[in-house]
């Protein structure tokens, strides 16, 4: 793991108080958003202010107990990296069956059931881990970024319920979403040092001192909604109770399964973010990742806390801001922590205008969506590959204008699966990963005549067999250059054996395991002198056999392992394996 440029505070610096407590208000200041989906469900179901206090109250705790839990992984809890969570709307759907059938307490007692199948599936991701490929990832990420970006612009015209306002205007709006981004870009861009850490903070900060100017923040308003709000409150808990039903278990397994999948890429893309020499997704993170939201869900359940999955955006919000810290995590905890039991902080929260949220949501979608995609480039990809991310990434990006379509003809048990864009995407990719790996050989010869091969078919090939595994291009390059190094070595020597009026043939194999990219070279000759240490000059001179040690020290220094091997029946063996 090396740090990557654009990081300040990486994972394990501890940045000074300051720095640390306004950077944790940005942090607040973007779930913040999220939070507002509290509202909505309050507002739908019609719940008093009482029980909304409460809601509020209790979901704040568990966000900051995740957080931490989070970041500092003990008891095989905990990715180790800063992925704050978020109250997600993917779940109303589910949840509205549960109080149509049982009322409250049924829908926060089947959220149990969604937290143990996130800890299930915690361990089961870690033996999946060739299905969950880079391109899943990547797919997942993509998504994320697109559906953050959507949601932000939705903002622009949206109504503290929620809903689309059709008489917003576009012009008042634009005005306010175009600056506020412009200082964020300003500042991201043309900036450095500590100041790009708070980036996204001085943006907000900027729009609401714009917004006040405009009329959109009326403080005389502002105040008598403060006054309504009690200082001080200790949440009741738990709010509603608990209670279960069978038949409903299987919708809120799926409804694990897909917020399972949305941490998988939250949390690919933290590795991502924090690794300037990232290749793959660190399945065992992966899997403490997951296993500890599901922790949080089984907490959440227990004191009736909205159902939470890892936030996408406010990982990116720490990679574009320069702080991916986990001490962060502390400070972040706390904070949501102390805001449950102060509702009037939590009423100033949601005084920032939409329009200025807006901005920030679409600041950070770009960070995630091209993370994604630098993910899946990363990869060679073959006609299988590409389908099974184009598809997926169709299919995702289906679910807005097709999601009521989905609700009225899929069965309840797998509506749980289009419960949002992420998970109809990773989903759909996961899937054909699996389809795709019929019929996909890990082991594929090839046999070259000595006198007619050349080097064109030697990358020929290996290109094809890299792109059907999905190999890192650099890896596949350096194959193809020791390769045709050790080509030639062995017909320059005349190592390979050939009988009258019939050229020598070199059988070529290649095997990959997701971790490494071997190539096989079997001929019947001799072999290659392998030596640690370069022949003299002198000895270049003087002995002939000399510069066959210099060849076979080079095809050494070329691969990251090699082995020679003398079979039966005269035949020899050269391995090249490097890693990926």
């Amino acid at each position: 793991m090396r740090k990557p440029d654009s990081i300040i505070h990486w994972l394990d610096s501890k940045p000074p108080y300051h720095h640390a407590l306004f950077i944790s208000l940005q942090q607040l200041a973007f779930l913040g958003v999220y939070m507002g989906v509290i509202r909505l469900f309050s507002h739908e179901k019609n719940l008093g202010i009482h029980d909304f206090y409460n809601l509020m109250a209790t979901t704040l705790i568990v966000s900051g107990v995740g957080v931490i839990v989070q970041a500092f992984g003990r008891f095989g809890l905990g990715s180790g990296y800063f992925c704050p969570l978020q109250v997600t709307p993917a779940t109303f759907s589910v949840m509205t069956v549960a109080i149509a059938s049982g009322g409250f307490e049924l829908a926060f007692g089947m959220l149990a059931v969604v937290g143990a199948t996130q800890i299930f599936l915690g361990e089961a991701f870690k033996r999946l881990e060739s299905v969950f490929t880079v391109e899943v990832a990547g797919v997942a990420v993509i998504m994320m970024g697109l559906s953050l970006g959507s949601r932000g612009l939705e903002l622009i015209a949206s109504h503290e319920d929620g809903s689309l306002d059709q008489f917003a205007s576009l012009k008042h709006s634009g005005v306010l979403i175009t600056m506020t981004l412009a200082a964020m870009i300003s500042i991201s861009v043309w900036s450095s040092g500590w100041l790009r850490l708070f980036s996204a903070f001085s943006g907000l900060l900027l729009g609401a001192v714009l917004a006040y100017f405009l009329g959109d923040l009326p403080l005389d308003v502002a105040v008598r909604q403060l006054e309504n709000v009690p200082l001080l409150r200790i949440p009741e808990v738990p709010v509603f109770g608990w209670r279960l039903d069978i038949s409903l278990i299987p919708s809120f397994m799926i409804v694990g399964l897909a917020l399972s999948l949305h941490g998988f890429g939250a949390i690919a893309v933290a590795q991502r973010f924090n690794d300037a020499n990232w290749k793959r997704p660190d399945m065992l993170s992966v899997c403490k990742g997951v296993r500890a939201e599901g922790f949080t869900n089984l907490l959440g359940a227990l004191v009736n806390a909205m159902p939470l999955t890892s936030s996408g955006g406010a990982v990116s919000l720490a990679a574009a801001t320069g702080c991916t810290s986990r001490y962060i995590a502390w400070w972040l905890g706390a904070l949501m922590i102390c805001f449950a039991f102060v509702p009037k902080l939590t009423a100033i929260w949601f005084l920032i205008p939409l329009p200025v949220t807006a901005a920030a949501v679409v600041f950070l979608s770009v960070f995630t969506a091209m993370a994604g995609m630098q993910m899946i480039t990363s990869r060679m990809l073959d006609n299988r590959k590409i389908i099974s991310v184009g598809v997926s990434i169709i299919v995702g990006i289906s679910h807005e204008p097709l999601k009521q379509y989905y609700y009225l003809t899929l069965p309840p048990v797998f509506q749980a699966v289009t419960l949002s864009n992420v998970a109809m995407a990773t989903t759909c990719a996961t899937l054909l990963s699996l389809v795709f790996r019929l019929g996909a050989k890990t082991r594929l010869r090839k046999t070259f005549a000595v006198d007619q091969s050349s080097l064109d078919d030697i990358v020929d090939f290996l290109e094809q067999q890299g792109k059907a595994w999905g190999a890192r291009h650099e890896v596949v390059r350096r194959a193809e250059h020791a390769t045709w190094q050790a080509f030639e070595t062995l017909i320059d020597h005349d190592l390979v054996e050939s009988e009258p009026g019939v050229s020598g043939t070199i059988s070529m194999e290649t095997q990959y395991d997701e971790f490494s990219f071997t190539v096989v070279l079997r001929y019947r000759g001799g072999l290659v002198p392998l030596v640690t240490r370069p022949p003299t000059q002198e000895q270049l001179l003087e002995d002939e056999s000399a510069v066959m040690r210099m060849a076979g020290y080079l095809i050494q220094k070329l691969a990251d392992r090699v082995h020679v091997r003398q079979e039966t029946m005269g035949m020899a063996e050269l391995s090249l394996t490097f890693k990926d």
